[in-house]
């Protein structure tokens, strides 16, 4: 078998796994919800809002940070909602570990700077 016929296997893999599943028919629940979709948008709007100010060096303002704070609180309330989050954590989790298993293969060729001792 050639690397993209095994490639494509793991595609395959991936969209069958119980993880993917998961994601899949916890997006579904929280679709099927306007409020619960919008919710999530501004979840992630939010989330993203601060990632940018943190990854520009600066501090997120106390209103920031309070705003997602009572934004995540009221997502810990909704059970569709929280079960997302949860079942993207796991997926998440699925794909570092891939890529983890994939850059450990080729590490010889990473330059010494990206952890190539």
């Amino acid at each position: 078998m050639n690397i993209h016929d095994q490639a494509h296997q793991l595609a395959r893999s991936l969209k069958n796994s119980a993880e993917y599943q998961e994601l899949l028919t916890a997006k579904s629940k929280v679709e099927a919800i306007p409020e619960s979709k919008k919710m999530l948008h501004d979840f992630r709007a939010k989330q993203w809002e601060l990632q940018k100010v943190t990854l520009s060096g600066q501090q997120p303002t106390e209103a920031q940070l309070q705003s997602f704070q009572q934004l995540a609180g009221l997502i810990s309330l909704q059970p569709s909602l929280q079960e997302y989050l949860m079942a993207e954590f796991r997926f998440s989790q699925l794909m570092t570990d891939v890529q983890k298993i994939l850059s450990d293969a080729v590490k010889d060729w990473l330059p010494e700077e990206l952890g190539n001792p």
